[in-house]
């Protein structure tokens, strides 16, 4: 028998580590590292019913240290964050919880009523602290699409462990690419569920042939296959892979998708519409700048102890990356310390998934962000000092800012481009729009994550503890569509960032217009 006592007590402790979830795990590495503690609670519980067992139930037992093993692993070797930041473990996490958990332990073991204590458990477990559904398992193979788009990352490698060109040790079994490949399918992403089908046959046709059901798969894999070729306009190959199939299973369902294909008329191989600022995205994103010619001196690293008293003794260190727009990063803005303390403010707050501003300033969430994220006031004595530093910087007042965004992004994690001002429909509850963008990387990452500006040809990489600034409308107060920007998506690594907004309200002597209107600098550059 189960202990009920240690069961309960582990699922109390549990729940003060990490709260009652509120859904969405793959969107910050965070959340994921309340996944990671779910589990390993699963994994006790697990291990604690098998023990208790009379006979000899070794699959649980190699599935449950397979398991233990990777926890091990990690924390053995990372941080748990930085495990957890690789697209592919946290992937292969969130699939373990959405199908190899249930289909592996839980329908089994919950199927005998001599369980009960191990299903009440499951429940309060997944009642109290949430659990991770069909939409996350989708959002995390989005993600590493995602990754695969913009990066030009190969499916082969990917499957091998191996991101822009490091072999992490994480190559994928024949089952998570099969999963990657369905559920890419699934989502209308025919030619990229392809190539996982075909790497998850190679792996499995390669495979010791002891695998339970390997030709069962193997035909499974061929009819998605052949559904996905269909999709793409290639009906033929379509049509053979299902005969293959038939040839030595003719019972197979493959009987049916034969006579459904039959019956529909062929998808169209038409390329994906991707929209006008892609490439110059995906360009930066990679870290690649289209070669400019220059007027004047190039730009130069300084030290300004003038802009304020507060800097007399330790002059901001400027990285100035463009000029007109003023683009400068500001390095060693906040120390290790600081930022610690901000992301214990942070913890007293709710995460949320990150929404897009609509009218009215209202939120919407869409793929085109995937972060999740708080807000902090100004209060407690490291936001306060952070509100200074803001003020001392930009000069402007801080009776115009918004509260301080902090963000986490997670598998595939990114902000597509999109400007910081409203334009129209802004907030009723601050004075005019947003007049500058404050950023703070609170985090290093390991790969990806880079900030680029679509239409001025710059990317700047995370750096922990600077602050990049820049106007987000010109000094006619006009907007400023050179602005345009983008958060790249994370590769490997967990990406923080801290965002104030200032308003143009209260800063007339802050930054006063000029005699004439200077908003004709980015009339070339709307869209």
């Amino acid at each position: 028998m189960l202990d009920r006592h240690c069961l309960y007590i582990g699922i109390f402790q549990l729940i003060i580590w990490v709260g009652v979830a509120n859904g969405e795990f793959y969107s910050s590495v965070d959340s994921m590292q309340d996944l990671a503690q779910v589990e390993e609670e699963l994994l006790n519980a697990t291990r604690s019913y098998v023990e208790s067992q009379q006979k000899q139930l070794d699959f649980y037992r190699r599935y449950v240290e397979q398991i233990k093993r990777e926890h091990e692993w990690a924390t053995s070797q990372l941080k748990l964050d930085d495990y957890l930041g690789h697209p592919l473990h946290a992937f292969r996490l969130i699939k373990r919880l959405v199908r190899d958990w249930d289909s592996l332990i839980f329908e089994p073991i919950l199927a005998n009523n001599a369980r009960e204590e191990f299903r009440a458990f499951v429940e309060v477990l997944s009642r109290d602290l949430g659990y991770p559904d069909q939409s996350e398992l989708q959002g995390a193979i989005k993600g590493l699409a995602r990754l695969q788009k913009v990066y030009n990352l190969a499916t082969s490698d990917l499957a091998d462990g191996i991101i822009g060109g490091l072999n992490y040790g994480s190559d994928l079994r024949w089952r998570e690419c099969y999963e990657i490949g369905v559920q890419l399918f699934d989502l209308g992403e025919y030619q990229r569920s392809l190539e996982w089908l075909q790497v998850a046959f190679i792996l499995l046709r390669n495979s010791p042939r002891e695998e339970k059901d390997a030709d069962h798969y193997l035909s499974d894999i061929r009819e998605y296959a052949s559904m996905a070729n269909f999709e793409l306009g290639n009906p033929k190959k379509a049509a053979r892979l299902l005969s293959q199939i038939l040839e030595s299973q003719p019972t197979h369902s493959a009987q049916q998708t034969q006579k459904y294909l039959e019956s529909r008329v062929p998808g169209k191989n038409v390329q994906e519409t991707k929209p006008s600022w892609f490439s110059n995205y995906t360009r930066l994103c990679q870290g690649r700048r289209l070669p400019e010619e220059r007027s004047g001196d190039p730009l130069r690293c300084y030290l300004d102890g003038k802009r304020h008293a507060y800097f007399t003794l330790a002059p901001l260190q400027v990285e100035p990356v463009h000029l007109d727009p003023d683009i400068n990063v500001y390095h060693g803005m906040l120390s290790s310390k600081q930022i610690l303390s901000i992301f214990e403010e942070a913890d007293k707050e709710e995460m949320v998934r990150s929404a897009v501003a609509g009218s009215g300033g209202e939120g919407t969430v869409r793929d085109l962000r995937v972060s999740q994220q708080t807000w902090l006031d100004y209060k407690s004595p490291v936001m306060n000092s952070v509100g200074r530093i803001i003020q001392f910087v930009s000069g402007f007042d801080m009776a115009g800012a918004e509260h301080m965004q902090v963000a986490n992004y997670g598998v595939g994690g990114q902000y597509e481009p999109h400007p910081d001002y409203f334009e129209v429909n802004l907030p009723k509850n601050f004075e005019g729009d947003r007049i500058s963008t404050s950023m703070f990387y609170l985090s290093d990452v390991e790969q990806g994550g880079y900030t680029v500006f679509t239409k001025l040809n710059v990317f700047l990489p995370p750096v922990k503890g600077a602050l990049v600034m820049w106007h987000n409308l010109h000094r006619s107060l006009h907007v400023d569509a050179r602005t345009l920007h983008a958060g790249c998506p994370v590769i490997v690594g967990s990406k923080r960032i801290g965002n104030i907004w200032m308003h143009s309200g209260y800063q007339e002597f802050r930054r006063p217009c000029n005699l004439t209107s200077d908003s004709y600098k980015s009339l070339a550059y709307r869209d």
